[in-house]
């Protein structure tokens, strides 16, 4: 393994682990998305450790794999208590 596919083997490895913890926080309408993000990182890990995975589609897969961490990010922090806000009720 050259020092390239080193290096994206601990970024991926630190993905999974972000994604499992992350993952017992999701509500269940993120879920999937953590499903499908966790997948696409054990497919790359799968790939570096047998050898010779392209190193451009990595990159673009890690770019991918970073936006559905993205998602999953602004899901945990901007609406963690269940649902967006109901707008009030306007009195007829």
């Amino acid at each position: 393994m050259n020092e390239s596919e080193a290096a994206c083997l601990a970024r991926l490895t630190e993905m999974d682990r972000a994604l499992e913890l992350m993952q017992a926080e999701l509500p269940d309408d993120a879920l999937p998305i953590g499903d499908e993000a966790r997948a696409k990182v054990r497919v790359w890990l799968t790939r570096l450790a047998e050898g010779g995975a392209d190193l451009g589609a990595l990159s673009l897969a890690l770019a991918e794999i970073g936006s559905l961490m993205d998602e999953l990010t602004a899901r945990l922090l901007l609406v963690p208590w269940g649902g967006f806000p109901k707008p009030p009720s306007r009195p007829s």
